[in-house]
């Protein structure tokens, strides 16, 4: 059987199209109607995100495919989880702007003055079916899983990082300071020593990683075969040529 590969990213925030729908709009409309409502800002989610680092991934996801049977999802903090495929209009919405995520937990019916910053993107996550939707992916068969989400992210995905399957070999490319939000995976660190040594930047080094990583596996017993973050870290380095 195929190696059963699992990758879970984030949106980003630029988009093919300047956006044309918010997070209100989002809270109080569903997907169908904001997609009927602007079909010439609308694509699937690949496309959609234009950022940095979802370019390497999707470029690893590409590679990928071709040794092992692979399972994208990408964090929308508008959408919830989302499949590469899954038609979106073009919005703008995200984990990582404290007012907005204040504006939309107390939308959603909590008192934002009595949770934490972190505490706010888990409601908002919950509310969305984030960690549900995780960890039903996880729970699939999966093999091999590679995280690659910054602090707001993980946030957002932490509880069911925590639930992670015996049978699944889960990494997590992160900052030291988020080390705490990878619950059950292995830690692959995206810290200053890794953007240096890849000679990138910020907004590109764990997709970057990712990248490497699939260039330097040989075939799917080789990916099957790894447990060790260590050799993770390794291969993320080795062989950079996507700045």
């Amino acid at each position: 059987m195929p190696t059963k590969v699992l990758i879970i990213s984030a949106c980003s925030g630029t988009k093919a199209f300047d956006p044309v729908v918010d997070c209100e709009e989002i809270d109080s409309s569903s997907r169908r109607e904001l997609v009927d409502a602007h079909p010439e800002k609308t694509l699937p989610a690949r496309s959609l995100y234009t950022g940095d680092e979802h370019s390497h991934v999707e470029a690893a996801v590409d590679q990928f495919d071709e040794i092992a049977d692979v399972d994208w999802r990408i964090v929308s903090a508008g959408f919830g989880l989302v499949q590469p495929d899954t038609v979106l209009p073009a919005y703008e919405c995200t984990f990582r702007n404290p007012d907005s995520v204040r504006q939309r937990v107390s939308r959603m019916g909590y008192d934002p003055d009595t949770l934490t910053q972190r505490e706010q993107i888990r409601r908002a996550s919950n509310e969305l079916g984030i960690p549900d939707d995780i960890w039903e992916a996880l729970n699939s068969g999966i093999d091999v899983a590679f995280i690659v989400l910054g602090e707001d992210y993980l946030t957002a995905a932490e509880s069911s990082l925590s639930a992670v399957p015996g049978e699944t070999t889960a990494f997590a490319f992160a900052a030291k300071g988020s080390r705490d939000l990878i619950g059950d995976c292995e830690w692959v660190p995206s810290t200053e020593t890794e953007r240096d040594a890849l000679g990138t930047t910020w907004t590109r080094v764990k997709g970057v990683q990712l990248r490497n990583v699939v260039r330097n596996v040989a075939n799917q017993s080789q990916l099957r075969s790894l447990h060790e973050p260590s050799t993770v870290r390794e291969m993320s380095l080795a062989g950079n040529a996507h700045k």
